[in-house]
């Protein structure tokens, strides 16, 4: 997938994905470190979940519900990203229906840790 896609470098600070931007592409992070946060309250920053790293997919939300990007993503140092556009991603599940299966699977997956993440950061377990 990642040779099917391009490869975008960011600063730090520079703003990877901002809350309500239309996202058509998958991104995997290749290198370095992203924030996450959402807007509330007259647009103040909440960082709500811990940073994503390298091999962690980007944009994955939108991509599944065709939906407005539901967080912003600011770099936090050097950051390198390979962007897949959803017409190259419908390309390859043509071309193998199989590869459907293992990209929603690991999505999934990856959203599943994702929650679970943000949710001992919301309410934490009691030790």
């Amino acid at each position: 997938m990642r040779a099917r896609g391009e490869l975008h470098g960011f600063a730090t600070g520079d703003v990877v994905l901002s809350q309500g931007d239309n996202v058509d592409a998958l991104g995997i992070l290749q290198v370095g470190n992203l924030r996450v946060g959402r807007s509330y309250k007259q647009n103040i920053l909440a960082e709500f979940t811990g940073p994503l790293g390298p091999g962690n997919a980007v944009g994955e939300i939108s991509f599944l519900d065709n939906a407005c990007a539901s967080a912003t993503l600011i770099a936090d140092g050097d950051v390198k990203i390979v962007f897949v556009a959803r017409s190259d991603v419908d390309e390859m599940i043509d071309a193998d229906p199989s590869f459907a299966g293992r990209l929603y699977l690991s999505l999934f997956i990856e959203l599943a840790h994702k929650l679970r993440a943000t949710n001992q950061r919301v309410l934490p377990t009691e030790s």
